[in-house]
């Protein structure tokens, strides 16, 4: 009850405060949001997220006595809790700069306990100087890609083929005409790493807190005459574990992982027709919505002493959109997982010991067609998309951590989603 409270005073406050100047006139308050209601039918159950809005892929768990796929099950929903509020703060020149700041909410935060949470998006505050910009605060990952990316109904946005991440960072962009170069210092909030030692740890963010460094993020955009062209790097650092054990006992444990990612994409707007091609490749880089992981490369029995070792996968994706009244579109994704960089540990279980975001999914891949309406305010989109999913099975190869067998999964799902804007 609390928590509802506290929103009807953050929205009383921030519309008492819209259009508002201070005394020196620098300061102005915009409320903005949608209200959007999504309803869909799904064919799989699937790995997702907010009351199975979020539909990353289908989730193959195995077959009954009788040979029957127990995820092949129908189920579908109807929600609103992807609405979303937000306030945008213009404010005073402060170091020769203007200023500007944004939090936004949504209802998405589930929690076992409760079908809606009221959660943060973003919060985040912009330095503009002629030439370059300093940003701070939760906001879209860098590999988010600007303004390239897909344009369909699903809340997912195109995820798993497309990055979905937003985290605190320190970000400067140097502006330089039709260029944009970033830098950026990026933790990790509400979309995590992936580590061993869950149990031990007191949030999920604390493997990479406990790598000490941040994520650092490299990334340039060039954009004109209706093309956009960008391309990053990134690299981050864990720490798997706490504590190892061993049959000499247990150990404060040592080990870090370092992980490296790209991405790049090209995009081309005209007046009726607009066409995005992205790609990822990288090792572990489920934080950002994308599959993969890592294992352990090398163990000592007597201290429990680990190395790792990680996945390598890649995704492409290619999104086609014609219309502006009337849209069609369409979204094509592909991906799959390469293996891993060296040998894992045999542990005797037959699989090794690896964690992720479904390390096991050897590819995969979407078609999404859709139809949108869009008049003033208010768009209605109604969407066929396909998932398919190939869980390996069968041998387990330790040397690149893949399977000799292969289980598909495929969920199909029918969405219609309606959005009205202010």
């Amino acid at each position: 009850m609390r928590r509802f409270f506290g929103m009807f005073c953050f929205v009383g406050l921030a519309l008492s405060a819209a259009g508002q100047q201070n005394d020196d006139g620098k300061l102005s308050v915009d409320l903005y949001g949608f209200i959007r209601n999504e309803i869909f039918i799904d064919s799989y159950k699937g790995l997702d997220a907010a009351n199975e809005l979020f539909y990353v892929v289908p989730l193959y768990v195995g077959q009954d006595d009788n040979g029957a796929d127990i995820n092949e099950q129908y189920s579908s929903n109807l929600s609103a809790i992807a609405s979303r509020l937000g306030v945008k703060v213009a404010g005073p020149e402060i170091f020769g700069a203007k200023t500007s700041g944004t939090i936004e909410f949504d209802f998405g935060g589930i929690v076992k306990t409760e079908p809606t949470l009221f959660r943060i998006r973003h919060a985040n505050m912009v330095f503009n100087w002629e030439k370059s910009r300093l940003v701070v605060g939760q906001t879209w990952h860098p590999f988010w890609g600007g303004g390239a990316f897909p344009s369909v109904a699903g809340l997912n946005t195109g995820a798993p083929f497309q990055a979905f991440n937003r985290s605190p960072q320190i970000r400067y962009d140097l502006l330089a005409g039709d260029w944009t170069v970033s830098g950026a210092a990026v933790y990790e909030n509400q979309y995590t790493s992936k580590c061993f030692d869950a149990g031990n740890y007191s949030s999920p963010t604390q493997a990479q807190r406990n790598g000490v460094m941040p994520e650092l993020v490299w990334s340039a955009e060039y954009k004109k005459a209706g093309f956009t062209v960008g391309a990053g790097a990134q690299i981050k650092r864990l720490k798997p574990r706490m504590t190892v054990t061993g049959s000499a006992g247990k150990f404060k444990a040592e080990e870090f992982l370092a992980s490296t990612g790209f991405m790049g994409y090209l995009k081309h707007a005209s007046d009726r027709f607009t066409i995005t091609a992205k790609g990822y490749y990288g090792q572990n880089m489920t934080h950002l919505t994308l599959l993969g992981g890592y294992g352990v490369a090398t163990r000592n029995e007597a201290t429990g002493e680990e190395t790792y070792t990680n996945y390598n996968n890649y995704t492409t994706l290619l999104n086609l959109v014609y219309g502006r009244k009337w849209q069609a579109g369409l979204m094509l994704g592909y991906g799959e997982n390469l293996g891993t960089d060296a040998a894992l540990y045999d542990d005797g279980s037959g699989t090794g010991i690896v964690t992720g975001l479904l390390p096991n999914v050897q590819d995969m891949a979407r078609v999404a067609p859709n139809v949108a309406l869009n008049v003033s305010k208010f768009r209605l989109v109604v969407e066929y998309e396909m998932t398919t999913a190939n869980y390996g099975t069968g041998t387990f190869d330790f040397s690149d951590g893949l399977y000799a067998d292969k289980h598909r999964a495929t969920n199909h799902r029918f969405i219609a989603m309606m959005m009205y804007f202010f």
